[in-house]
């Protein structure tokens, strides 16, 4: 990004849903066209739900989720991005319910998102004495849908017990399509990539990014299979038919 006249002063600072938000323009990502889909997810979130997300950016959706109550886990790999997010979580006063993160989106999920899903599933903290919905977040359109690989068998090395306790959270995966029937394309990718079939899942056609490129939201609750060793589409019964997506 280059400065033609004026200042050479790139920091912003903006208020979306309430929250404020301040960082350099010219070194993280900002859309104030994803202001809706930030509130969307947002809304879904309650009072002591815990939510990771993997690509958090400067905390579009943590830092309002965590003024919600939520339990937030916020990752970006970006050291600027994770800068700005550390800052404004005190900008926004919620340092006790955000935590934040600068790591790579798998190796946070193999590390931050097991363990503490493994507390839960045990306990072993006194916040998750309690049962607690869980989300994860995943906005990076043009590649999160490839990160989804990471999930298949990342319990497979615990004790069954713990598997069975393991909360499934429900995801949200970002993505980019420009097929002509973008729900079914996005449905069968991530059935592709999980290796099982998530017919379940809710596809949310979130905003046109050109006229032949759509960005779409899937969501979907984790298959523990996927979890514990992950079911390849081949083994799975051939004579029922696909189902079309529900794309709202």
């Amino acid at each position: 990004m280059e400065i033609l006249a004026g200042e050479s002063n790139m920091v912003a600072s903006v208020k979306e849903h309430h929250c404020s938000f301040e960082f350099d323009f010219s070194k993280v990502y900002w859309n104030p066209r994803l202001s809706t889909e930030h509130a969307r997810i947002t809304a879904i979130i309650n009072r002591g739900d815990i939510v990771f997300d993997i690509f958090a950016g400067v905390g579009p959706f943590a830092i309002p989720m965590a003024r919600k109550g939520g339990i937030i886990f916020a990752n970006d790999l970006n050291p600027e991005s994770y800068k700005w997010l550390a800052h404004n979580r005190k900008l926004n006063k919620v340092e006790k319910r955000l935590n934040t993160f600068n790591m790579d989106g798998r190796e946070f999920i193999r590390t931050i998102v097991k363990d503490e899903l493994i507390a839960m599933a045990t306990s072993a903290k006194p916040e998750y004495e309690r049962e607690r919905d869980v989300h994860i977040v995943m906005n990076l359109p043009s590649l999160a849908l490839e990160f989804l690989d990471t999930y298949r068998g990342l319990f497979s090395d615990v004790s069954d017990e713990v598997q069975r306790r393991i909360p499934l959270p429900t995801v949200h995966c970002h993505c980019f399509s420009k097929e002509m029937n973008a729900g079914m394309d996005v449905l069968q990718r991530t059935s592709a990539i999980l290796k099982h079939k998530v017919d379940s899942a809710v596809v949310i056609d979130v905003r046109d990014v050109s006229p032949n490129k759509e960005m779409m939201c899937v969501m979907f609750k984790m298959p523990r299979d996927v979890f514990t060793q992950g079911i390849p589409l081949e083994n799975e019964s051939s004579d029922q038919p696909a189902k079309r997506p529900r794309v709202l």
